[in-house]
């Protein structure tokens, strides 16, 4: 959403961090990591995604940002993927559950829509090839112009 404000508009209708942002006073998002393992690593691979998430998940998450073992007393949450991942059908707007993690991690989104592609590759996990394909179809798409649809 803030992606597709222009700068007077980001100005004026939007309050945002490096880990949450709000615009016009209604709309509440987070940062957060999508993990898919990788078979034979130890490092899954990474999505820096953001997810819309209701204003009171959006209080206590901000409340508890840096208290020691919010892990344990805070969450799940439920949310709402605000990205479009162009190497995926269409990921905006996907349900995924958020764990919170320890001060200093970033929230963990987990996709609820089981038959989603993504949420297949988050549970089965991928292969070294498919960390290839991907790191390629995306550096291809900022080669020609294209973001990767990050927003």
């Amino acid at each position: 959403m803030y992606a597709n404000l222009t700068r007077e508009e980001r100005d004026t209708r939007t309050i945002i961090g490096s880990d949450q942002y709000v615009v016009d006073q209604l709309w509440f998002f987070i940062r957060g990591c999508l993990e898919i393992p990788v078979a034979g690593s130890s490092e899954p691979f990474l999505w820096g995604l953001w997810a819309s998430v209701l204003e009171p998940a959006f209080d206590e998450i901000s409340e508890t940002w840096e208290k020691d073992g919010r892990e344990k007393a805070h969450g799940p949450f439920k949310g709402r993927l605000a990205n479009s991942l162009s190497v995926y059908a269409e990921t905006f707007n996907l349900k995924v559950s958020i764990a919170i993690q320890p001060v200093g991690t970033r929230p963990l989104f987990i996709v609820d829509e089981a038959e989603h592609p993504l949420a297949i590759e988050q549970r089965n996990g991928i292969s070294q090839n498919r960390v290839q394909e991907l790191a390629s179809l995306l550096l291809h798409q900022e080669r020609l112009g294209w973001p990767a649809k990050f927003t």
